[in-house]
């Protein structure tokens, strides 16, 4: 591994209120998923990354056994450690649009996803002027934060580009990291994302979805992602309800993490104060 681009992820990950090992853990995830690391790829040991990384060694130290535990990578006594991949079963692998800190602030939230639908003829929309296309699958989701709120999810993508968004099983697409599975039928990654939000009230399906009452006003997020040279890949709606987790954004190379800087301490009720109904697990 090319502990120089370890060190550029890392950069775009170290940001104040979020614990450095986590920001090291976001590192080595990204790398995979941006394909700087591989299945099979030897992990630099503890020593080699503290001799050129800007944190403690049990800083790393904790960072790598965070990794061993979500089962990114593996440890082989005698060998040293390898990327692996897989996460607890039914964890989202990989969530970097934004993750949910614990009540504690050293850790982040578990992301459970579930798709609801996939629609290759979607309504026009903000899609369309997004990506520059006519045509789109738009996939569907709602995801667990742990055990505590839903998040709703519409994702679109140009099928001509992308074709494996419309022929992979649901099922398939549940668990997945959207940017992985472009980048693993594209052979690119996506490289830049802008990301849009105002507080907005969600469509009447959508507040039922995630367990709110109808007019509930939720953080909405537009993202785009795009490949080098700014060409845009998918467009994605995002509804977070009213919740009392604090939200935090990773940097996106050349630009900022999003076009406005209100909404990225989230409000501090949770959802019953609108009238919503908790989830229960």
């Amino acid at each position: 591994m090319d502990l120089a681009q370890l060190s550029t992820h890392l950069k775009r990950h170290l940001r104040p209120g979020v614990p450095k090992y986590l920001a090291l853990k976001d590192a080595f995830v990204e790398a995979i998923a941006s394909g700087s690391l591989q299945s099979g790829d030897k992990v630099p040991n503890e020593q080699e990354l503290a001799a050129t990384l800007p944190m403690s060694l049990g800083t790393i130290q904790r960072a790598l056994r965070e990794l061993v535990d979500t089962g990114v990578i593996a440890r082989r006594p005698g060998h040293g450690s390898f990327v692996k991949g897989g996460l607890a079963q039914g964890e989202m692998a990989h969530p970097f649009h934004c993750r949910f800190l614990g009540d504690d602030g050293t850790g982040y939230l578990p992301v459970y996803p579930e798709v609801l639908a996939r629609n290759l003829q979607p309504l026009p929309g903000p899609w369309q002027q997004a990506l520059k296309s006519a045509s789109a699958v738009e996939i569907t989701r709602r995801i667990r934060i742990a055990d505590e709120f839903y998040v709703h999810t519409s994702f679109f993508i140009d099928p001509q580009r992308v074709p494996v968004f419309a022929r992979i099983a649901l099922q398939d697409l549940s668990h997945s990291n959207f940017k992985d599975t472009i980048f693993k039928a594209c052979g690119q990654a996506v490289t830049t994302i802008d990301l849009m939000m105002r507080q907005e009230a969600p469509p009447p399906a959508v507040c039922e979805a995630i367990a709110v009452a109808a007019g509930t006003v939720c953080t909405g997020i537009r993202a785009i992602g795009h490949f080098p040279g700014d060409d845009p890949i998918y467009y994605q709606h995002i509804f977070i309800p009213p919740s009392p987790a604090s939200c935090t954004w990773s940097r996106t190379r050349g630009r900022p993490a999003c076009r406005t800087s209100e909404l990225c301490q989230r409000p501090r009720r949770p959802s019953r104060r609108a009238g919503g109904a908790v989830p229960k697990f």
